[in-house]
């Protein structure tokens, strides 16, 4: 037991104390918070320039209304959208349209809005710029002109424009969880954010440091280390203190990231007011929380999937000789992996059905098809029992498995072991 502390000392040592270790850990959460945070932001911000907008109107009184629509200002008080009327006969429309194009391409204009008088007929209408990639841009000129020509199909109707807004107003569907004791709470889609989140996390981690742990056998055993340390300790012992010291790192870094992330949770409102009062919804705006009970099985199930997938990537480790040569057998593995993430998307949606429950009994999948399930509904017990049953015994009867062949492989050099050897290793280490 000591000379496994040890070997575990050993390698949590020699990484936490790692610049990769220390970068990593501070620059993942700034970079996670980043591709969250940056692009909302990016989508509010304003442009200060003015655009000029040709506007080609064959009805004659669809662009008055769009004007109204579109009267949104920059920062300097000045409109965002300066409209250009531009007429001229049937016969000549293309010409025009050329000659717009041509001043769009000199940058005498941003764009040209072409609405034909078959528009209340077939609804549609034409944008042409030079650059027409800025979704949030395209949807307010689109919805500028729909409005616009809704409100004069509604005045051609002769009805009240007012009570017909009134009649058609949009309906806003609140989505409730019902969760344990019948209390009720606004979801907002906070759910399926934390259980992605979350999958995400078991899902890197048991890539990233299984992957770990078949390099350090790698290296060890490329550099003939293994023949000196393999005196002194039992290859079990070996393998198994490896496997906790990696996974040591693992858990401190994941618990310093959880801190972060834990402090953003209790501050995410007051953090989205920072960035500007044009955030309309930077009060309402909060991360997902964590239940206590989602986050304990979390722990089992982070902990289950590492040491299930690291026992394998130890022997994987033992039976090669270099990481190219790992590469190429290191596939079955990494399927194991993104098969059950990819489930998710399936599972998170009907947490209850036949596919979902089959998913989570299958051990390799489980630590991920389960704990979404999990977090997204509590399934009945008996299925949570037969789950963790399930992939206890599997960690234990890898483990056992893996261990005879590390016993031998650590030793063995050259050519890779086929099959049958595998089972002769298996059978008489």
């Amino acid at each position: 037991m000591n000379k496994m502390l040890t070997v575990t000392r050993r390698e949590y040592l020699s990484r936490v104390k790692t610049k990769g270790f220390i970068f990593g850990t501070i620059l993942t959460p700034l970079f996670l918070v980043t591709m969250m945070v940056l692009p909302q932001a990016l989508l509010f911000l304003k442009s200060d320039k003015s655009k000029q907008i040709a506007v080609i109107d064959q009805t004659g009184v669809i662009m008055d209304s769009l004007i109204v629509a579109l009267d949104e200002k920059n920062e300097a008080g000045q409109r965002l959208y300066n409209f250009i009327k531009r007429e001229a006969p049937p016969e000549e429309i293309e010409a025009l349209k050329n000659a717009l194009s041509a001043q769009i391409g000199k940058g005498e204009l941003d764009g040209y809005i072409f609405i034909p008088a078959s528009i209340y007929e077939d609804g549609r209408a034409d944008y042409c710029a030079k650059s027409v990639t800025n979704f949030r841009e395209n949807g307010r000129i689109a919805g500028a002109v729909s409005r616009a020509v809704k409100e004069n199909r509604i005045q051609q109707s002769g009805l009240n424009s007012e009570e017909v807004r009134q009649l058609t107003r949009r309906v806003n569907l609140r989505t409730i969880r019902i969760v344990e004791g019948g209390k009720e709470e606004e979801d907002r889609g906070r759910t399926r954010m934390l259980v992605w989140i979350l999958v995400a996390f078991i899902y890197f981690a048991v890539l990233y440091y299984g992957q770990m742990v078949m390099r350090s056998v790698i290296e060890e055993k490329s550099s003939r280390v293994i023949e000196s340390v393999i005196s002194s300790i039992k290859p079990f012992q070996l393998m198994a203190g490896k496997i906790f010291g990696v996974g040591a790192v693992g858990l401190t870094q994941y618990s310093i990231w959880a801190l972060v992330f834990g402090l953003l949770s209790f501050n995410s409102g007051r953090l989205a007011g920072l960035f500007s009062s044009r955030f309309s919804n930077a009060a309402q705006f909060t991360m997902p929380t964590v239940a206590p009970e989602t986050l304990v099985f979390f722990l089992v199930f982070f902990v289950s999937g590492y040491f299930l997938f690291a026992a394998l990537y130890a022997g994987l480790g033992a039976m090669v000789n270099s990481d190219e040569e790992a590469q190429h057998l290191v596939f079955p593995l990494v399927m194991l992996v993104i098969i059950p993430f990819l489930c998710t998307f399936f599972i998170i949606g009907s947490p209850n059905s036949r596919l979902s429950i089959i998913l989570s009994l299958i051990p390799f999948f489980a630590p991920i098809t389960m704990f979404a399930r999990l977090a997204v509904q509590m399934p009945p017990v008996w299925q949570v029992a037969v789950c963790l049953v399930l992939l206890v015994a599997t960690i234990l009867g890898v483990i056992w498995v893996v261990g005879r062949i590390y016993r031998v492989g650590v030793l063995m050099y050259g050519k890779r072991p086929s099959l049958p050897e595998l089972i002769k290793w298996i059978r008489y280490a």
